[in-house]
């Protein structure tokens, strides 16, 4: 009897170890920040307004802890990843790397980490990310709608911008292109309004890119 609670336990012992699997990867869309030509130099001595941006809105089915990839050639042509999970909730992710790096482009404060402007005047984007696809052995599919409204301006610009980014197989080279893809969206959003539609700023990448 003892012999085979024995081996019963080490049966159980094996499973639990089979199950535990590799460990979680944690992926992040933030990067170090690397000076695209023509952006601001810095914050000027007294910046005429802050930047307060936020991400209303994510696709339903990106916003998970998982990554999604979308595989065509695979069944289930999308993919729950258990085992890749963002570092933290995608949608404060998004709206974190944007506010900061259309802040700096600007030369602006980003509001929402420098909580001593807020009695400064406001220009104020609020985003809708419509699509956020990883796909397998393609690359990075991102698309987003926003409101561009400047302090003291009762109309706003509506934009719209669709980029892909290229990228190997492999999760991490995935999650680099999506990470470029937000990037290139956040310089899209800095550049000259009056732009319109007329011109995409530097590394923009593969993007579509309007403003009514």
């Amino acid at each position: 009897m003892r012999r085979l609670f024995l081996v019963l336990i080490c049966s159980v012992t094996s499973l639990l170890g089979a199950c535990a699997g590799a460990p979680s990867r944690y992926y992040s869309l933030d990067g170090p920040m690397v000076q695209a030509p023509g952006a601001a130099s810095g914050l000027p001595a007294t910046p005429s307004y802050g930047l307060r941006l936020q991400v209303l809105r994510i696709p339903a089915d990106a916003d998970r802890p998982q990554l999604l990839v979308r595989d065509a050639a695979s069944d289930p042509a999308v993919q729950v990843l258990n085992d890749s999970l963002w570092a933290g909730p995608l949608a404060d992710q998004i709206q974190t790397v944007l506010a900061a790096r259309v802040a700096a482009s600007l030369g602006v404060p980003d509001l929402q980490r420098l909580p001593g402007a807020r009695d400064r005047p406001v220009r104020q984007i609020e985003v809708r990310v419509t699509r956020f696809d990883l796909l397998w052995n393609q690359g990075a599919d991102l698309a987003a709608v926003w409101t561009d409204r400047l302090p003291g301006t009762a109309q706003a610009l509506v934009c719209q911008a669709r980029i892909r980014v290229p990228a190997a197989s492999g999760i991490p080279a995935l999650v680099d292109a999506q990470r470029q893809a937000v990037w290139s969206l956040a310089a899209l959003m800095a550049a000259d309004r009056a732009s319109g539609a007329h011109g995409l700023p530097t590394g923009s990448g593969n993007a579509q890119y309007g403003c009514t």
